[in-house]
């Protein structure tokens, strides 16, 4: 039983030095960039650049469909009364042709 609470704190002991050694590490690693690293910091910038292209591209469709959606009725509009004419209007409405 001794032996349990010696080797308990060892273990934490051991852990929290790894640890602190692994964190030292690493804070000198970031402190000296590698080329490596800028090139793989740079390509993510122009990923993100391209996601949020392709973002704005899609958050902005809806809006182009909508806008194409509220002009179709008027474009229809203009279309027939351009394609008949007044005077084939006024033939449709006479009383001859009605039913």
């Amino acid at each position: 039983m001794d032996l349990v609470w010696l080797v308990i704190p060892a273990a934490v002991g051991i852990l929290a030095l790894r640890t602190l050694m692994i964190a030292r590490k690493l804070k000198l690693a970031a402190g000296n960039a590698t080329e490596a690293d800028r090139r793989a910091l740079r390509d993510a910038k122009r990923g993100l650049r391209a996601h949020r292209d392709h973002l704005e591209g899609a958050i902005a469709a809806p809006k182009r469909h909508l806008a194409a959606a509220k002009d179709l009725p008027r474009a229809a509009l203009a279309q027939a009364r351009t394609a008949k004419g007044v005077d084939a209007m006024v033939e449709d409405f006479l009383p001859e042709h009605r039913f």
